[in-house]
């Protein structure tokens, strides 16, 4: 395996904020698809040589194909009067280009194409474009615009449509190893969701090509061990070194929605899948354990900022929240199922494990709000003010002895567990906290990623049987990670002899 990089060089919301207009554009076509991308099938028309009667064509039947001109092109390729398209768009963006994409599906493309950029009513710059595949990139750097009018003057092959299925407001670019320095992604799940981490990644590029790259705020950044996906991020911040040489931060979609507000709201039985994609906003793809779709949400979900409300509603479903792996943002359930087995083939030395203090009870405060009451303990949400009462629930930990300091865990602010969850919750964090070894290892990855229920060997012949809560990643030839594994330390007994066989790895934590 080795590093690979992918980098959406895009204007980043671009896409969602673009208003198109075609006049010229054939009534089975939606040119308003155009940013997001439309039905690539291979469309049957009457244009000549294009039918090919192998059963590769469709028939049209209301796929959702983005643009194709009510002109056809003439005997030499080009339109007596050229297609046009106009965006128009709120902000203003900067971007390095448009991406092209025309029908691969038929190999027809547009070979002649002026773009014209504005900002308001002014023409900022003019470019023809000369495609030569259904694919192009054309190229030209311009800021701050707020407008994008394009005429498609000529086709490929004569007597064509001009069919358009994706506009790109920029361009993507991967970098392979050979451009790439001290590439590090930090991923980290709770278990429990007393809080929500923010999954980094930094890396150096000594870029190869003559390209002045931009690295825009929250600009889509891709991470990859060989073909394997280890996170998407979002640009945070660049410094521009040397020529070529750029030093790049970034964090993932959790650590986005940290940026943007979330208001107060009092909720009754709100399904969790509805709930969730409220706070993502459309700005990201929900990936919901299906077990948890339809579980009801009802209390008060404090203001403040979209990964703080997905923290709360995370905690009172006992799931855990995480973007490793994923272009999404994944709330799922922990069901203990059988561990994945780390052979000590692909631990390094050296690890170690810790154990923390016994946990001798476990207090969880459940809540109740009604707008009729007494008291001052209220809150208001939308000009109603809301009475609360609350209760506590409790688990005491059987195994402690008259030797052991008192140490409770308590629960007081998640307002979203109501009297009817206050016991599965309760029961959830004591489950966690009786866990009370945390193993330290280094391992060659497989597909590894946080919230895996794993039984890794320790130095000294046993087995730690956890849940990875955090994994430190160095991506280069072989990609490798320092892991914090929570769980119990056992024997090796059944089947996880095989566990402890084999060679340890060099190197240490």
């Amino acid at each position: 395996m080795s590093v690979k990089i992918v980098y959406r060089d895009i204007a980043a919301g671009a896409d969602e904020d673009a208003l198109v207009t075609a006049p010229g554009a054939a009534d089975h076509t939606d040119p308003a698809l155009l940013p997001f991308g439309g039905s690539g099938s291979p469309i049957a028309t009457l244009e000549p040589f294009s039918w090919v009667l192998d059963g590769s064509r469709e028939l049209l039947d209301g796929q959702p194909l983005a643009y194709w001109s009510e002109a056809m092109s003439g005997p030499d390729g080009r339109f007596e009067t050229p297609p046009e398209i106009s965006i128009r768009f709120d902000s203003r963006y900067t971007s390095p280009g448009l991406l092209l994409t025309f029908d691969p599906a038929t190999g027809d493309y547009c070979s002649h194409v002026t773009v014209e950029w504005y900002r308001g009513a002014n023409l900022l710059k003019k470019k023809d474009f000369y495609p030569a595949g259904p694919e192009a990139f054309c190229a030209q750097t311009v800021e701050a615009w707020d407008g994008i009018v394009l005429r498609l003057r000529a086709t490929g092959r004569p007597y064509r449509y001009a069919k358009l299925q994706k506009i790109l407001f920029g361009v993507d670019r991967t970098f392979l190893r050979n451009e790439l320095r001290g590439v590090r992604a930090t991923q980290e799940v709770s278990i429990i969701s007393d809080q929500v981490a923010v999954n980094t990644l930094d890396f150096t590029l000594d870029s190869k090509a003559d390209i002045d790259y931009m690295f825009q705020m929250k600009q889509p950044v891709s991470a990859y061990d060989g073909d394997r996906l280890v996170g998407v991020f979002y640009i945070d911040g660049h410094d521009h070194r040397g020529k070529g040489l750029w030093s790049i931060s970034c964090k993932d979609a959790i650590g986005v929605l940290d940026d943007d507000p979330y208001p107060a709201r009092m909720l009754s039985s709100e399904p969790a899948r509805e709930l969730l994609e409220d706070v993502l906003g459309g700005h990201f793809r929900l990936e919901l354990d299906g077990a948890l779709a339809a579980a009801p949400l009802t209390g008060y979900l404090p203001g403040g900022s979209r990964r703080q409300a997905l923290q709360q509603i995370a905690f009172a479903l006992c799931a855990m929240v995480d973007t490793s792996g994923t272009d999404a943002v994944r709330v799922y359930k922990d069901r203990e199922e059988q561990p994945r087995k780390i052979p000590l083939q692909r631990t390094y030395i050296n690890g170690a494990v810790d154990t923390s203090a016994i946990v001798t009870a476990v207090q969880v405060t459940s809540h109740s709000y009604s707008t009729s009451g007494t008291g001052n303990d209220t809150v208001e949400v939308d000009g109603v003010t809301y009475y609360h009462t609350a209760a506590v629930t409790a688990i005491t930990n059987p195994n402690v002895t008259a030797a052991d300091k008192p140490n409770v865990v308590e629960v007081k602010e998640a307002t979203l567990v109501d009297p009817g969850r206050a016991a599965a919750v309760a029961q959830h964090l004591y489950s966690y906290y009786m866990k009370r070894s945390v193993q330290k290892v280094k391992i060659v990855m497989d597909g590894e990623k946080p919230g895996d229920h794993i039984a890794a060997a320790t130095p000294w012949d046993t087995v730690m049987d956890g849940f990875i809560t955090s994994m430190h990643i160095t991506l280069s030839g072989i990609a490798a990670a320092e892991c914090s594994v929570v769980g119990v330390d056992v024997r090796a007994v059944g089947g996880s002899e095989e566990i402890a066989s084999g060679e340890v790895m060099s190197g240490e934590v």
